[in-house]
């Protein structure tokens, strides 16, 4: 006998025995309740292998660890893909198409890097536009209308909606020029039609906000496969696109171009509409919970701007390959419109339509899916500026039915080549406008009291003062100081009446476009947001 409190070896045995039968004995679910239990007991460095605990390598290990980390980070950014696409359409629209096609027909490859450093100061900008909506929980024009005296909001909101009706100019113009490709369809019929195709594609927005960034990111995908499709029929030069793409250079006569490139590219629209997007999603009211959502956003837009640049290089490419200096064509660099594309294509690639087939379903995606955000941001404009809530078919109708006129006008009287210069200029006007957003978008980011601990670092505010600054005197130049063809100098070079009228113009509206300019940059931030909730 052994004494009280042992343990024999046939008691083992049978104790054994005992809890062996009670396990086949146990049920089907039992076993699935006692292996989740194990599960949850059991370590990283362990796992079950036949009923037996066994250590897992080390290296194993560490690869599950990074592949859980990688599955939940790619799993968290999902919920934050959208609003990328929504705003790199800016840099895909008509107005580009027009700009890319002249720039490579009449300078070649000279102009890329103007694309490029629009691109980058885009995504400068679009960074402090999350950073705003993000942790301020308002967008631009909200903040504008909190901030500034009651005359210079309605001088921003005025400046802001001729940028607005200028974007949808060019959708409605590219849209009618992409109906007269595909289907014979007379300019002025596309351009009526414009208003029933974009209402339609507009409802999705009461599904949900999601339908509408669906919608555009398959337009986006179907207008690079098409591009990409037609740059790999072509032998680009790639030392010339080099060269284009790292040393600045601005040939004489292409003032305009460029201006039409800055404004296409850095979209006054897209300040809005960022701002705006961002708070879309329900992100909680914590320190490390914003700064995931920050992450989230700034990585979501990334991958769309880098494909936007891509498609840039590849019309500006078919563009120098086919059209630079080519004998075959009699039709000057500057009156290439978008309508004589189509059939250059044809001629200078030799192809049975199918390059201008695949031009024009490009022209038409991008026609469409820009119209999409620059009514979804003229709507946060007019909300954002007056207080006042309208819903997007209503912005649309309203918008369509002023820039319906010049579109009728264009397509009726000037035709082919007059659609081409519209949507140059309709560009340039952009690109004048975007220093009215840049610095109130900076000075609100960069002040603590807007911000709190949210606010810029120094090193990106540093970047931004020298990026706004540079796009308005890039802007003065361009429009006064550049020479050649299709400039201020060369339009007012006569002592007529007109041109001695136009100089007096141009001095007027120049002295108030640098005295509001001046009254943004030293105008100090008053109103306080709920960030500081968050700080405390």
């Amino acid at each position: 006998m052994a004494e009280s409190g042992e343990i024999t070896a046939s008691e083992v045995t049978t104790t054994n025995e005992v809890t062996d039968n009670k396990l086949s004995q146990s049920s089907a679910s039992e076993k699935n309740d006692l292996s989740m239990q194990l599960d949850g007991v059991l370590s990283d460095k362990e796992v079950v292998v036949s009923g037996h605990i066994h250590s897992t390598p080390g290296a194993l290990r560490k690869i599950r660890s990074w592949w859980r980390c990688i599955y939940n980070w790619l799993r968290g950014l999902t919920k934050f893909a959208g609003p990328g696409w929504l705003i790199c359409i800016a840099l895909i629209d008509p107005g580009n198409y027009e700009g890319d096609i002249q720039a490579g027909a009449g300078f070649e490859y000279k102009l890329i890097w103007i694309i490029w450093w629009s691109s980058v100061v885009e995504v400068f900008i679009q960074i402090l536009t999350i950073r705003l909506g993000l942790y301020a929980k308002m967008d631009l024009a909200q903040a504008c209308r909190r901030n500034y005296p009651r005359y210079i909001r309605y001088i921003l909101w005025i400046l802001s909606e001729a940028a607005m009706m200028a974007t949808d100019l060019l959708q409605v113009i590219g849209f009618a020029v992409s109906c007269e490709i595909l289907f014979q369809m007379p300019l002025y019929a596309g351009v009526l039609l414009s208003f029933a195709t974009t209402l339609l594609i507009l409802s999705l927005q009461y599904l949900n906000i999601h339908y509408l960034e669906l919608f555009v990111m398959v337009m986006i995908l179907v207008m690079s496969v098409t591009f990409f499709i037609q740059w790999s029929m072509v032998d680009t030069n790639g030392t010339a696109l080099m060269r284009g793409w790292v040393i600045p250079s601005l040939p004489s006569g292409s003032a305009l171009v460029a201006l039409s490139q800055i404004g296409a590219s850095v979209s006054p629209h897209n300040v809005f509409l960022q701002s705006s997007l961002v708070q879309t999603r329900r992100v909680e009211l914590t320190k490390s919970a914003l700064h995931s959502a920050y992450v989230y956003n700034v990585v979501e837009f990334i991958f769309p701007m880098v494909l936007a640049f891509v498609v840039n290089l590849a019309l500006i490419s078919l563009a120098a390959v086919g059209f630079y200096k080519n004998p075959l064509i009699q039709i000057k660099p500057q009156n290439i419109s978008l309508i004589d594309t189509c059939n250059l294509i044809k001629t200078v690639y030799a192809q049975t339509g199918v390059g201008c087939i695949l031009f024009g379903i490009s022209l038409l995606a991008s026609a469409q899916s820009a119209t999409v955000s620059a009514t979804y941001a003229g709507q946060i404009v007019m909300e954002g500026f007056l207080n006042i809530k309208i819903p997007l078919w209503l912005r649309n109708l309203m918008t369509r039915t002023i820039t319906i006129i010049p579109g009728l006008i264009v397509a009726i009287f000037a035709g082919n080549n007059g659609s081409g210069l519209a949507l140059l200029i309709g560009s340039s006007i952009l690109s004048g406008v975007i220093p009215f957003l840049i610095f109130p978008l900076l000075k609100f980011t960069q002040s603590e009291r807007c911000m709190g601990s949210f606010r810029n670092p120094k090193w990106v505010s540093v970047v931004m003062w020298i990026i706004g600054l540079g796009i308005a005197v890039a802007n003065v130049y361009l429009i006064a100081g550049a020479q050649g063809n299709r400039t201020l100098q060369s339009a007012l070079s006569s002592l007529s009446v007109a041109s001695i009228f136009g100089i007096i113009a141009t001095v007027v509206i120049g002295l108030g476009y640098l005295g509001l300019l001046v009254f943004l940059i030293f105008y100090p931030v008053q109103f306080d947001s709920c960030v500081h909730q968050i700080d405390n």
